[in-house]
């Protein structure tokens, strides 16, 4: 039994909405980027600003994308272990 069952809830809740904020980030960071081969490329845009300073809209890089799914992947199994272990979050 623990001493604080409510802070048990506040942490299951914090998780939740922890979650879908992260969820909602992934989501934004995989929205410009083209995972099929065979889908067309958008242009490229470039855009051009005084003092010839130049920005270009690319899609998030790799090592970004892979660091969101390994922490997809971490806070699931952590999640797992923990609910099996049975101690509180």
């Amino acid at each position: 039994m623990h001493l604080f069952p409510l802070l048990d809830f506040q942490y299951t809740v914090l998780l939740i909405f922890l979650g879908l904020i992260a969820f909602v980030l992934i989501s934004v960071a995989f929205a410009g980027y083209d995972l099929l081969p065979g889908k067309k490329r958008r242009k490229e845009e470039i855009e051009e600003y005084p003092s010839g300073i130049q920005a270009q809209n690319n899609p998030a890089p790799l090592p970004l994308i892979l660091l969101y799914i390994g922490l997809a992947v971490w806070g699931a199994a952590y999640v797992i272990v923990i609910g099996i272990r049975g101690a509180s979050f």
